[in-house]
């Protein structure tokens, strides 16, 4: 949402109406939202995604504009909480029910100004002056304030989304975190999946990393040198995490580092750096013995075409199954 002036609102919004109408686009709220963000250009990924789909088939399903319309125009904020979601599904129709006013207002005032034509065409008269000066008058008056009331919904939704937002980001650090390691857990991975895999193009790859005999060094150490095993080779991992990426644990001594951007080849690569220098760890549990031959097998894939993210980590896992099969400390592809 912008800080858009009620005339700035009222261009974009004489472009974006009949480019809706001349698509057959329905007048939902959602639609308002992308279309208006459309004809503003400043969200070219927005603007790219919106014009490859109607390349492909021809007009935008109402499904596709709400997924863009939480993408790019509330963001993150909007997709967590369902009594976060009523609210700005509230302020959504509120900015529809204002913006239906408008495209009314703005009809209205063609109207006005056509019959003013006429009417100036015929004028012999001062009063025939003055009746059109007072008509066009009352029109452009509508108008201004239904964009002035346009302009304010604007505002008020960005008002509360702000206000909405600190609570927001606790509710999803609390759903999205680990509270063993307070890395992303497999839901918190699963919204970098599916943010980055739209866009991909077979260079979004993953690392699955188990942590090697795990149930072992519970089962000779105690559970409480297995936990630190799993805090310590989280921390390992963060540290040497690279940009664009996300690190999450799925379960147990598994570990999921999704990177954007990410060939199979460098993946792989980057894969063998991380499974060899865990292989050099040497842990000291608290009865005073050293934890030895720590390793990790990793399973590294690829995504692959239009591939969905089921597939993609169906896959994923089976080349870490692979890796466990061939003996464990070692990578596997496919």
């Amino acid at each position: 949402m912008h800080n858009d002036s009620p005339r700035q609102a009222y261009g974009f919004l004489r472009q974006a109406v009949p480019l809706m109408q001349k698509l057959d686009i329905a007048p939902t709220p959602y639609n308002y939202g992308i279309w208006y963000e459309y004809v503003r250009k400043t969200s070219p990924r927005l603007n790219q995604l919106v014009d490859n789909t109607l390349a492909r088939i021809g007009h935008l399903p109402s499904f596709i504009s709400r997924e863009l319309f939480h993408e790019f125009l509330l963001a993150e904020e909007a997709r967590y909480g369902s009594e976060h979601k009523d609210t700005l599904e509230q302020l959504i129709n509120t900015v529809a029910s204002s913006s239906e006013q408008m495209k009314s207002s703005i009809q209205q005032l063609e109207q006005v100004v056509t019959k003013s034509r006429h009417v100036l065409k015929r004028a012999d008269r001062q009063q025939h002056l003055d009746k059109v000066v007072n008509y066009l008058e009352k029109g452009t008056h509508k108008a201004l304030q239904d964009a002035d009331k346009f302009q304010t919904s604007l505002q008020l939704v960005q008002k509360e989304i702000q206000g909405l937002k600190s609570e927001l980001e606790e509710l999803r650090n609390n759903v999205e975190l680990d509270p063993l390691t307070g890395l992303l857990n497999q839901k918190g991975l699963e919204r970098y999946l599916y943010q980055w895999l739209p866009g991909s193009e077979d260079d979004l790859s993953i690392l699955l990393i188990d942590i090697d005999y795990l149930k072992a060094v519970n089962k000779q150490y105690g559970r409480r040198a297995g936990t630190g095993l799993i805090c310590y080779m989280a921390n390992l991992i963060r540290n040497r995490k690279i940009d664009n990426s996300a690190l999450a644990r799925l379960e147990g001594g598994t570990f999921a580092l999704l990177i954007n951007e990410a060939t199979l080849d460098y993946a792989s690569e980057y894969a063998e750096i991380l499974r060899e220098q865990m292989s050099r760890q040497r842990l000291r549990n608290k009865r005073g013995s050293n934890i030895e031959n720590i390793s990790v097998s990793i399973g590294v894939a690829t995504v692959i075409g239009q591939e969905t993210a089921v597939n993609f980590i169906a896959r994923a896992n089976r080349c870490l199954e692979n890796a466990k099969r061939q003996g464990r400390n070692r990578i596997a592809t496919r």
